[in-house]
């Protein structure tokens, strides 16, 4: 079952990652309704299919408690990053507008790193040895969807640079 899960978890990340691709190159897909919601679903099978392989993963490491706790504790903290950057984004969001305030005045992409910690944590916290190996696959799709959506955010805004150089990630 771990590896079907895997499979359709690796799916959504390509397919989300199509659609970012897209929406840099400023394809009209990218802003069709319909896609965008196919892609709220995307991302919604790939949550639930990520969790999946965090229960199912079938080799378990042997963690001291406290290291086990330390991964729920940074799974919270990613789940509260990301939920509160998203309301803080939507809070100040004004047409045309990139946000340079709340948690966005230190941090550039807080749902992405809260994203993170979350991929990060819950695997240690459920001992789950190949779903935290494969955190480094899951990073590198978040770190280039990142990558995009800052070059985009540079060609539209020119003080983009320097919000860049005095914000971490």
């Amino acid at each position: 079952m771990f590896y079907i899960w895997f499979g359709i978890c690796f799916l959504c990340y390509f397919i989300r990652t199509v659609f970012n691709v897209f929406i840099f190159m400023k394809n009209p897909l990218a802003e069709n309704k319909i896609i965008i919601h196919l892609i709220y679903a995307v991302m919604a099978i790939l949550w639930f299919s990520w969790f999946q392989i965090c229960f199912v993963d079938p080799v378990k490491i042997d963690l001291p408690e406290w290291v086990r706790i330390l991964g729920l504790a940074v799974f919270i903290l990613g789940v509260f990053l990301f939920i509160y950057s998203h309301i803080n984004l939507h809070g100040f969001q004004h047409k045309g507008e990139f946000i340079q305030r709340g948690i966005y005045l230190k941090i550039r992409n807080p749902m992405y790193l809260g994203f993170i910690l979350w991929i990060i944590g819950f695997p240690v916290f459920m001992h789950g040895l190949i779903t935290l190996i494969s955190s480094v696959i899951w990073i590198s799709f978040i770190v280039y969807w990142k990558i995009l959506e800052e070059r985009d955010l540079e060609r539209q805004y020119s003080e983009y640079r320097e919000y860049k150089r005095k914000t971490w990630f």
